[in-house]
């Protein structure tokens, strides 16, 4: 006779499972940890995954990149996250009931340095809210707490930056969860030359991404005939520029008024940022759309999908 086939069913360690999955281990963990989305077997390496908990895991994760809630989706059975995904994005929740965010620890870790235990508290909140609440509940308060604790002399220029590039990383990792739509339009997001603050217009794309949109960051300075260079090559519907006060208003104009002019007449420009409502007046002669907040932000999103 001849070899014995085993019929044992494969299983997966988590590593494996993350990399099958697009799921961090850490999120995985916290996953299982509070919502018991998959309960693995164990054995002497740890965790153990079968082909079913993969399955469920890579829906979980399309259902979260649509913009579910992973508080609700988590309750849902296998068959109804297929239901869920055939119908597609559907109305995203205004809001996650799952869990706050806990600013608090996001301001000491700022203040101590510890750029570990920022990114696993971001981590930790990106695990558990969907895109829209992370920008509105997340990053945008933090944003506030670091500029106002910035010009009271509480935090360095050097704390900024670490802030900045956890919000850039995490907005990068998202943008690979988030599943977006075929044909979805393409907005680009930067600011102009001599603007090197960029938390707020990272905040703006992490919102366009949770709102269906193809949000690309360009980051900081970018000059206007390469915005209007990018516009073309990706076929952008707009462009959203972020300036805040620390850019000199007249250097500002100009690169806002050039941008303006270097960039198709279909596709749109829109700026953002303390600096710019501000300057309505000075920009009406320029074709820019400006947004004093994210409401703003989000009603001109609104309108740009014809709804």
């Amino acid at each position: 006779m001849g070899g014995q086939t085993s019929m044992n069913p494969l299983r997966y360690p988590i590593r494996a499972v993350s990399m099958l999955t697009g799921i961090s281990v850490d999120t995985l963990r916290a996953w299982e940890r509070r919502y018991r989305v998959v309960e693995p077997a164990r054995d002497e390496r740890g965790r153990m995954y079968s082909e079913a908990d993969v399955e469920r895991l890579r829906m979980l994760r399309q259902a979260v990149g649509l913009g579910h809630a992973i508080g609700r989706v988590a309750l849902l059975t296998t068959d109804e996250l297929r239901v869920l995904l055939s119908r597609g994005a559907g109305e995203v929740p205004e809001r996650s009931p799952a869990v706050p965010a806990d600013l608090g620890s996001l301001r000491a870790a700022v203040e101590r340095f510890d750029a570990q235990g920022l990114r696993r508290e971001l981590s930790r909140l990106a695990a558990l809210l969907p895109p829209r609440a992370l920008a509105r509940e997340v990053a945008l308060p933090l944003l506030h707490l670091v500029g106002e604790a910035w010009h009271e002399g509480k935090l360095g220029v050097a704390q900024e930056h670490m802030v900045t590039a956890e919000v850039r990383s995490l907005v990068g990792a998202l943008a690979r969860l988030v599943q977006v739509p075929d044909g979805a339009q393409r907005i680009l997001f930067g600011t102009p030359r001599g603007e090197r603050h960029e938390i707020g217009t990272l905040v703006a794309a992490l919102l366009a991404a949770g709102s269906g949109f193809a949000a690309y960051y360009l980051g900081p300075e970018i000059p206007a005939r390469d915005l209007a260079g990018a516009a073309r090559r990706t076929a952008a519907r707009a462009v959203v520029l972020g300036v805040t006060a620390a850019v000199d208003a007249d250097g500002m104009l100009a690169e806002v008024a050039e941008t303006a002019r270097s960039l198709p007449a279909d596709v749109e420009l829109w700026v953002g940022g303390a600096a710019a409502a501000g300057s309505r007046e000075s920009l009406a002669g320029t074709r820019a759309i400006v947004l004093d907040d994210l409401d703003a932000l989000e009603k001109e999103l609104l309108r740009l999908r014809g709804r």
